[in-house]
């Protein structure tokens, strides 16, 4: 039945003859059109989304025609809103390249691809452009597989799905330039809620847990002051840290601006003895570091902000600064600033084994 309302919904202008009452369209430059010999829905800045879909485990496939230009296009699936969903999308001007293909979860319309960038996020694959090829998108558990230009093995493998298992919506996406789909089919497999994933310690030294402040625009509140107003840093909402150590902020903070929003993580370093540590960290976009009250770092790890080249990915190991602890206990205070892409941050610190992070 899924696949039929698919097949269907696909025919006819959206503007006319294209069923809202099935589609969600949020995107003012998508249209229906004859291309390559074929009729298919343009994705240009936006997504399509089936209403009447609800598939948590399956497989999604689909005819996708890429142009010749830069673009980015993908499928969504388990979506809760037109902001909240996994996508895998490709990159044709990648071609061949290690991120042709990637995974990103999306938290409240934040993209998070900084941040979960590489083996099992990011994969190579041929993308030829001005003709079709087929995707097929294999969904169980919190994996999923994915498999371009009919490929005999899948290209891209991802084992850890960052969003939590459930039934969604399916849909199409597109940026930047967009592409044309066809043939788009469906077929649920039996569901069942996979086995919980097991817990992961983080490496020996990981920040595990942050206080999270309020989220605020950056041009309005300093990022280069601790706040002064508002619930004190003890009150702030505690939250882990992923097995990796990395803290994907979009989980638990929205945006409140178009630009450059702020939130303040906060831990306490309990130390035994006055001493002096490393802290290695990586953030995406800015970072301003406090220790005890006074900013100790400051820096930039935003798209392009390094040299030409540069996506911004979170990496931990490219930064680090030396603590001067005090005995007792040590209030370490990150403003980390993100515009877009992902806001994250990840912090070790050696060594670990006389602190007691709180």
């Amino acid at each position: 039945m899924l696949t039929m309302l698919l097949a269907l919904a696909i025919q006819g202008d959206p503007l006319s003859g294209f069923d809202a009452n099935r589609w969600m369209i949020v995107d003012p430059a998508a249209r229906v059109m004859n291309y390559l010999g074929r009729q298919s829905l343009y994705l240009e800045r936006g997504i399509a989304l089936l209403k009447d879909s609800a598939l948590a485990d399956g497989t999604i496939e689909f005819d996708l025609a890429l142009h010749g230009h830069p673009s980015f296009a993908g499928v969504l699936f388990r979506g809760q809103s037109p902001l909240d969903y996994e996508l895998i999308y490709v990159r044709p001007q990648r071609s061949r390249q290690p991120d042709a293909v990637q995974y990103t979860p999306i938290f409240d319309g934040q993209e998070a691809w900084q941040l979960y960038y590489g083996d099992g996020y990011t994969a190579a694959a041929e993308l030829p452009v001005n003709r079709w090829l087929h995707v097929r998108l294999v969904i169980a558990g919190y994996t999923a597989r994915l498999y371009v230009d009919n490929a005999m093995k899948p290209q891209l493998v991802i084992t850890d799905l960052k969003r939590p298992w459930m039934s969604g919506q399916i849909g199409l996406w597109g940026r930047a330039g967009g592409a044309n789909f066809s043939n788009v089919t469906v077929t649920p497999a039996p569901s069942y809620p996979p086995a919980r994933v097991p817990t992961v310690t983080p490496p020996v030294g990981t920040i595990p847990r942050w206080r999270l402040s309020a989220a605020a625009d950056a041009e309005k509140t300093n990022p280069l002051a601790m706040p002064s107003a508002g619930p004190s840093p003890a009150s702030w909402e505690s939250v882990p840290v992923e097995a990796s150590g990395l803290l994907n902020i979009a989980r638990y903070r929205n945006k409140v601006t178009a630009g450059r929003d702020v939130v303040f993580a906060r831990t306490v370093l309990r130390s035994t003895r006055a001493q002096r540590v490393r802290l290695t960290f990586g953030y995406s976009d800015e970072i301003n570091l406090f220790l005890n009250g006074k900013l100790l770092f400051t820096g930039s790890s935003g798209y392009l902000a390094r040299d030409a080249s540069y996506l911004g990915t979170l990496t931990l190991g490219l930064d680090a600064v030396y603590l001067e602890l005090t005995p007792g206990a040590n209030e370490l205070v990150a403003a980390v600033v993100e515009a877009f892409g992902g806001w994250g941050l990840a912090a070790r610190i050696a060594p670990a084994s006389v602190l007691i992070i709180e």
